[in-house]
Formats: C-alpha cells, structure tokens, sequence
C-alpha cells in the first residue's frame, strides 16, 4: 500500500511539473543573462558578495564538522574545562567586518547608480493597478494597458512609477530593475536595453488576489522600428471645427 501510495504522489509530481514547465510565463528568476549595464553591475556585486561570504560559510561548518567528530561523547570521557579564546573572538570580530567593508564598495556604487539616471533618451510613466499595468508615454502621447511595454535598444529610459490603488513593483531581473509603485508617489528607475529581443518579468509586491497574474513583457526594438511603432500608435490629430458667427438679425 505504501508503495503504491508513493507511486501516485510521484505520478501526480511529474504531471504537475510538465503542466508547469509546458506554461509560457514570464521568468523572475535572477539567472537570467544581464541585457543591461545595470544589471550587470548587480550580477558582479553578487558574485563579489558571495565570493567574500563563502570563506566564512566553509570555515564554519568545518569546524562544525571537525568538532562533532573529534568532540564527539564517548563512554568515561573528560569533558573539556575551556569556554573562552581572546585572540580567537578578536579574529572572528574583526575579519567579518572587514568583509563587509569589501562588500560595501562595489554596493553603494551599483546603488548609486541605480538611483541617479543619467539623461534619458526616453520618458515612460508606469502605473500600477490591480491586476495590470498602464504605459504612458507623455512625449509622444501615447497611452496603453495590458500590452507590451517597446522601447528602443541602445538608449536611456527613464520609469516614473506610481499606482493608483495599492503598491506594486516593476520587476524585470534581466534589466537589473526592481522599482516600488506606490499610491500618491512617483518613484524612479532606469535602464538601457543591448541589445533587442523580449523581456520577461512581473510584479514583486503582493499587491491582491491576482498578484501572481501581472505580468510584464518589454519588446526592445531598433530605432527604425521603434519609430515605425510610435508613427503607428500616435493619436490621430483632431482637425478642430469651424465655428461659424452668429447671424444677427436685422430689425
């Protein structure tokens, strides 16, 4: 029965798992490959970050491990009468904090250059709303929801970000861009797309029942066709109408 049991849940395991691998979502996941400087810088700060933590990772549960087994109970055995290493707690004071002075550099440098966009060849106002995303577009006075967001490659954007109901984040991993939309503010973020191609992401704020359903998409086109797009969802002029004077009446 047990063996049957486990069978069916193994079964049930794999066919949810192809459900879920069949499923065209949008990827969040940090490994994505950088399409953009900014996220670059992250990608480097992180493996700088790990690189510096891991010695202190190794070290300690070495000596976990060497100390179960070298200190391990036996049968009459002399407890040990030793509870404290002066140079021993200097050492494991000071070599962590300079690990996170290393680890400081490289952060508040990416930081920095998160916060402060350079001149942006592009101005975009995200807005949140549950469950999807407006595009503004002021310069060129285009407005949509629920489609694509498309911006050229090679070229600065700019995010001005709000919501109109409750927070919400606009997360793309592979532009190295995770920004807060919050009701009554407007934050900001930036980025510049390599190269062209479709990019993934989705809201990282628990924003409401259908959370889990607000997707992102960015198509990053050449310059031609980015202007092509724009010639194509640019309002139509409104030819004003005449105004015709009132005929006065003679008496």
């Amino acid at each position: 029965m047990k063996r049957k049991i486990g069978l069916i849940t193994l079964i049930i395991l794999i066919l949810a798992a192809s459900l879920v691998w069949g499923k065209e979502e949008p990827l969040t996941n940090w490994l994505q490959d950088p399409a953009t400087p900014l996220a670059k810088d992250v990608r480097t700060n992180f493996w700088i970050s790990l690189l510096v933590i891991l010695p202190f990772l190794f070290i300690s549960e070495g000596l976990l491990f060497y100390a179960i087994v070298k200190f391990k109970a036996k049968p009459n055995a002399k407890p040990a009468t030793f509870h404290e290493n002066l140079r021993l707690e200097i050492a494991w004071t000071i070599l962590p904090a300079l690990a996170l002075v290393i680890i400081a550099f490289p952060t508040f440098t990416t930081l920095k250059k998160m916060e402060v966009p350079p001149k942006s060849d592009l101005v975009v106002e995200v807005i949140g709303h549950q469950f999807f995303w407006e595009y503004r577009y002021p310069r060129q006075e285009i407005n949509f929801a629920e489609k694509p967001l498309v911006v050229p490659v090679n070229k600065v954007v700019t995010l001005n970000c709000t919501s109109v109901d409750v927070i919400h984040s606009w997360f793309v991993p592979a532009f190295g861009v995770k920004q807060d939309a919050n009701p009554g503010r407007i934050t900001h973020a930036w980025f510049k797309a390599l190269q062209t191609g479709t990019y993934k992401g989705q809201c990282a704020e628990l924003c409401g029942a259908l959370h889990a359903l607000m997707y992102i998409t960015v198509n990053v086109v050449s310059d031609e066709e980015f202007k092509a797009w724009v010639e194509k969802n640019k309002p139509a002029p409104v030819t004003p109408t005449p105004t015709v004077a009132p005929v006065k009446s003679k008496t």
